[in-house]
């Protein structure tokens, strides 16, 4: 069957809807996209559920397309849709491989993921500028400054002076949130000493301990939800049978969709 072009002005459409209004008096339509980004994903499910045939096209091809037919290289959203358009009415293409649920689903969470201890990262480094200023000999004393006792030391935290000279009553009610207190009570010992010379600002502290506790419950909550998310990850793998437990991170750079028909 000869295909043959169909020239529409670009319109605009409000909600998907309209679009359908639109595009539905055709036969025998056919509907390429570029996938740009996550932005055409929405469109593609809507017309997909209308049974319509679509062709998904790596805009590296339209690009190439464009270098072979164009001598002036124009670059609009109506030259680009007809570019796609004569594309697709041309045959030569080879279509973008559509991922499955699951695996959409799995690369989405592990994206997040990246984010999330990106995040995490982020918060670290405010955290140990501020402890820098307030405390900085407290970083020397653990091996690790956001392990589990050293975060729930911090979050009592008033000043370097409390931990100077911890009687016996204020040791206790340090201790009473803190889950591993035999290990917390010889690190007390040496906050204490080291706080007695510390060379940490007195100047604005109390702002300063107020962000730094902030800080520390961003990071608890925050590690939290990243644990979830692995659960949801490793049982997406074990739906999925896959040997990769890799994560990738991408650069998602702003796109938009360009959606061109042609008429059979």
């Amino acid at each position: 069957m000869t295909k043959a072009k169909l020239f529409l002005k670009p319109f605009p459409t409000v909600g998907a809807n309209s679009l359908l209004d639109k595009i539905s008096k055709f036969k025998e339509l056919e509907i390429g996209m570029e996938a740009t980004g996550h932005y055409w994903l929405a469109l593609y499910s809507f017309l997909i559920e209308h049974n319509f045939i679509i062709h998904v096209i790596n805009p590296i091809q339209t690009d190439g397309w464009r270098n072979a037919t164009q001598i002036r290289k124009h670059k609009t959203d109506a030259i680009d849709s007809m570019i796609i358009a004569d594309f697709i009415r041309y045959g030569n293409l080879q279509e973008t491989q559509l991922a499955s649920e699951e695996i959409l689903e799995l690369r989405d969470l592990t994206r997040f993921r990246n984010y999330q201890v990106s995040s995490i990262s982020d918060l670290k480094r405010k955290t140990i500028c501020i402890l820098d200023q307030v405390f900085p000999e407290y970083e020397k004393i653990f091996s690790d400054v956001f392990g589990k006792t050293s975060k729930e030391i911090l979050m009592t935290f008033d000043s370097v002076t409390d931990f100077a000279d911890i009687s016996t009553d204020k040791l206790e009610k340090i201790l009473e949130n803190i889950t591993l207190k035999g290990f917390a009570k010889k690190k007390l010992k040496v906050i204490s000493k080291a706080a007695k010379t510390s060379f940490g600002i007195t100047y604005g502290l109390q702002s300063l301990i107020f962000q730094l506790r902030q800080l520390i419950a961003q990071i608890n909550f925050i590690e939290q939800q990243v644990k979830q998310l692995e659960k949801k990850i490793s049982a997406l793998l074990k739906t999925l049978n896959s040997p990769i437990t890799t994560s990738w991170s991408f650069n998602n750079s702003r796109s938009y969709v360009r959606i061109s028909c042609f008429r059979a």
